[in-house]
């Protein structure tokens, strides 16, 4: 392809901090506020206009257990618990019982502003609708963040950088490394519809299979799914996967956002087919595509299925979950439970449950992530956190839902605020002082021998 020479320009500097961190989903905002409560100064480049990511952005509006895998003892504290609490004081938040996966549903809306208003508390800097575009590096450190937003190309100074894109958008432009697997999980969009429950619920899929011919809804896609709004009486309509898509490939990214939005449009038409009395209507789409995997950085660890599934303890654990591992593929999804269970949902027909576990083999509590798997190779002053995590395809299909990205956020945001004081390369950090310091911080991080049930 052809080329344009660009001159060469000097780009301003427009803020200085203490720590940089690009990418303001809960994950990112996370990071900046463990590190502010420990008295660094913080600025957040996020792309979008709200912060919040796939929480907010994304409408991706559930987060799973937070609980062992006895579902009784808590795991997963410190601001996602922060969180939670403060939407159920404004009633937009509602807790399932039993936990299967899920164990919130909640207004992404409102957490937007929750997430405004911690960032405001912190007096952190916000850049939004910024894109990083560009990185300056001396060595094994990054010098600066290039950013370009409203007012231009700008840059921003830190001793400290944590890249929370999910894309690698400052790691990548440094020069660090990172990979993309051949195969990536699946994306989608969410849409917030009026009208699209009976009075009994949502319109079964089976009751729907015999229209989709007739509305060009192809059977080989997955099926939409429902959430409710809490607080409203808006359903938050879960697209179809799509799969094959590279969502950090521009042109794939369009395509997406079109093909999801007339997939949306051919389930609603499948509905109205169906019944008369329902009238189903998009009210508003999801800011963001929701993506779950595109490039990970190559770290000092790179967590695996096997050591997922065991439920490895590792002296440098910072997050720990029991979301079971997902594999999505064409056929439908595969989930690995800790304790020993594996569902199988097809894209057509009854959810098949059998074991890739025999009956009696230990179960452990949780599993757990690494601080070595957020520190990319060769690198002194960056960390990377959510999903740019090293990880390979089974142990991210555990590891990568958002409270156990929040977790790595607000280990990579203590570890700043513990390297800006001790001044000491995020490599050489002491675990034992991370781990502690995220559990006086709310955390609860249990001791690192393994624990069964």
């Amino acid at each position: 392809m052809p080329f344009i020479a660009e001159p060469a320009r000097a780009t301003p500097v427009c803020h200085e901090a203490d720590l940089c961190v690009v990418g303001g989903s809960c994950t990112g905002v996370f990071a900046a506020v463990r590190a502010a409560r420990l008295g660094l100064s913080v600025a957040v480049i996020e792309q979008n206009t709200v912060l919040g990511g796939m929480a907010v952005a994304a409408q991706v509006n559930e987060w799973h257990s937070i609980n062992d895998t006895t579902g009784t003892a808590p795991l997963i504290g410190g601001l996602t618990l922060e969180v939670i609490d403060r939407l159920r004081r404004r009633n937009v938040i509602q807790e399932i019982s039993p936990v299967h996966r899920g164990q919130f549903r909640f207004n992404s809306a409102e957490l937007a502003v929750e997430l405004d208003e911690l960032v405001r508390s912190h007096r952190i800097r916000v850049f939004l609708a910024a894109r990083c575009v560009a990185a300056t590096r001396e060595g094994p450190r990054i010098t600066s963040a290039i950013i370009e937003d409203r007012s231009g190309r700008r840059a921003i100074t830190a001793p400290l950088y944590i890249d929370a894109s999910g894309d690698g958008n400052l790691l990548r432009h440094a020069g660090f490394a990172a990979d993309k697997p051949a195969v990536l999980q699946p994306v989608n969009l969410q849409a917030i519809v009026a009208g699209a429950h009976t009075s009994d619920g949502p319109v079964p899929w089976p009751a729907l299979e015999p229209l989709l011919a007739a509305h060009h809804y192809p059977a080989a896609n997955s099926r939409p799914w429902h959430f409710p709004v809490p607080g409203t009486a808006l359903t938050n309509l879960f697209g179809a996967r799509l799969n094959g898509i590279d969502a950090s490939d521009a042109d794939a990214h369009t395509s997406a956002l079109f093909e999801a939005r007339r997939l949306h449009r051919a389930y609603l038409d499948l509905l109205r087919a169906h019944s008369s009395d329902l009238h189903p209507v998009v009210v508003a789409w999801a800011q963001a595509l929701g993506v779950r995997e595109t490039w990970h950085a190559r770290c000092h660890h790179r967590l695996t299925g096997g050591e997922i599934l065991r439920g490895q303890p590792f002296a440098d654990s910072i997050a720990q979950g029991t979301y079971p591992v997902d594999i999505h593929s064409a056929e439908g999804t595969i989930l690995r439970y800790l304790d020993g269970r594996e569902e199988f949902v097809p894209k057509t027909g009854p959810t098949v449950w059998r074991r890739w576990n025999p009956e009696g083999s230990p179960i452990p509590a949780c599993y757990h992530i690494p601080y070595r798997s957020l520190l990319p190779q060769e690198a002194e002053n960056l960390l990377v956190a959510g999903r740019l995590l090293d990880a390979d395809r089974e142990a991210f299909g555990g590891v990568r839902v958002m409270v156990n990205m929040n977790q790595t956020g607000e280990a990579a945001g203590v570890a700043a605020a513990l390297a800006h004081r001790t001044t000491t390369p995020f490599p050489h950090l002491s675990p034992a002082l991370l781990r502690t310091t995220l559990n006086t911080g709310g955390s609860l991080l249990l001791p690192t021998q393994s624990v069964t049930y």
